[in-house]
């Protein structure tokens, strides 16, 4: 029976050994889950402030590409106002000629038309 018992007991300090091992095991296991976890939400934020920063660096970017167009916008419609301008300037000081060429060409046939019709 003695030797029955010293049997066990060798096997209940295997058993209290191993629990021990598991229990220091995941004590370790979970600090470095937490370590990991810590280091993640570190690369969270690191990977947010460069999203961020790298979206306002585009933003800004954008926003001059956008003054610079509307500044180009403004430099052509001034450019197509002139142009405008000049047109009925023009027109103000070529139409009347090229009426006055059209009704000196036209006068003739148009008369004779009248003196067709006109009964004698």
């Amino acid at each position: 029976m003695d030797n029955g018992l010293s049997t066990v007991r060798n096997l209940l300090y295997v058993v209290v050994g191993l629990t021990l091992l598991s229990i220091f095991a995941n004590v370790y296991v979970g600090t470095e889950l937490a370590r990991n976890s810590n280091e993640l939400d570190g690369l969270r934020e690191v990977l947010a402030k460069q999203t961020m920063s790298t979206a306002l660096e585009q933003s800004q970017q954008l926003q001059n590409k956008m003054e610079q167009l509307n500044q180009d916008a403004a430099g052509i419609d001034a450019k197509l106002k002139r142009a405008q301008d000049d047109f009925v300037a023009r027109m103000n000081v070529e139409l009347p000629r090229i009426m006055d060429n059209y009704i000196k060409t036209r006068a003739p046939q148009v008369e004779r038309q009248a003196m067709k019709q006109i009964p004698h």
